[in-house]
């Protein structure tokens, strides 16, 4: 296990996993900030290109090659580099099920999640201060509100998991599934969804009911559903530490460069970290202003919903 100091100086000796695929832009920002924080395990993890798309061959095969040439500090570099297109469910889900069967823990970005600084140590800290306890399954950078009364040195639980810059352990990413199998389609059965607002009941809901269907071609739901199903947390810091930088027309999802997530400042945490503070300010934030059914956020998964099934009934 890593022997974090939790100090703003101690090495990072947390493995990393980057996940990319088409996006030289945002993959060349996002590459730097780990560049810079010098990680001693670098996993890369590329889907292959879709078929029929000219030219993404060409673009994914070089992105590859430019991101291993710039890897220039002492680093064990391992990759998973797909011929074939396996879309986002699979291929993403996949990496960090390979990443985990060589990682007790670790930290996982994505190609468009710009992170501060800060953030490799706040989860290397973290992931060894709850490396054992069962009620958590993760440790978020993402703070939406972006305001809070509590100090920078200071985080707290949410019973979502925030997948814009993410660590984890092995021991939760096993109960992963893909399929969702154990969802009954009723949110009574589970007794943490059970006492949710009724928006929030509706939309989990709806996505997972569509993963249970196979009409959404995602890994994200699956595993939020994982920790409602195991009633586990993640751990989130007093202060946003994510940027999304891929709000963009050739984004999967997130296409609209308007979106009120797109682009939010972030800022650092201190050190060294307070204890953990109660409550659920975060998670009843999220319930009501994304989480409702006049939400943004929402409005946009609705739409996606549609779009996949759409798409599923004209395949």
């Amino acid at each position: 296990m890593t022997k974090s100091m939790d100090t703003a100086s101690s090495p990072l000796e947390t493995a990393v996993l980057f996940l990319i695929f088409n996006r030289p832009d945002t993959t060349d920002k996002v590459f730097e900030a780990i560049r810079n924080a010098r990680p001693p395990r670098l996993y890369i993890a590329s889907d292959g290109p879709r078929p029929g798309k000219k030219g993404e061959a060409e673009l994914v095969d070089g992105l590859r090659s430019s991101i291993l040439e710039k890897v220039d500090w002492p680093c064990e570099v391992h990759t998973l580099f797909r011929d074939t297109n396996l879309g986002c469910k699979l291929a993403v889900s996949g990496a960090i099920t390979w990443f985990f069967s060589k990682e007790e823990q670790g930290i996982i970005l994505e190609d468009d999640c710009l992170i501060s600084p800060t953030f490799y140590l706040f989860c290397q800290t973290l992931l060894q201060r709850y490396a054992n306890d069962e009620s958590v399954a993760g440790i978020t950078a993402d703070f939406r509100p972006l305001k809070s009364k509590n100090e920078p040195d200071t985080f707290g639980r949410i019973g979502y998991p925030l997948i814009w810059g993410w660590a984890s352990w092995r021991r939760v990413w096993k109960n992963y599934d893909p399929d969702v199998k154990k969802w009954t389609g009723n949110i009574n059965d589970f007794p943490r969804l059970a006492v949710k607002p009724s928006a929030t009941q509706q939309y989990l809901k709806m996505v997972f009911d569509g993963v249970k269907e196979g009409q959404l071609d995602t890994w994200d739901f699956q595993f939020n559903f994982m920790c409602q199903l195991h009633e586990q947390d993640f751990l989130y810091p007093h202060v946003n530490m994510i940027t999304n930088i891929g709000f963009a027309g050739n984004a999967t999802h997130t296409d609209n460069p308007h979106d009120t997530n797109a682009m939010l400042p972030r800022a650092d945490v201190k050190f060294p970290l307070a204890p953990e503070l109660p409550g659920r300010a975060y998670e009843h934030w999220l319930d009501k202003k994304v989480f409702s059914a006049k939400s943004i956020t929402t409005k946009a998964m609705n739409r996606l919903y549609r779009w996949s099934m759409a798409m599923r009934s004209n395949s």
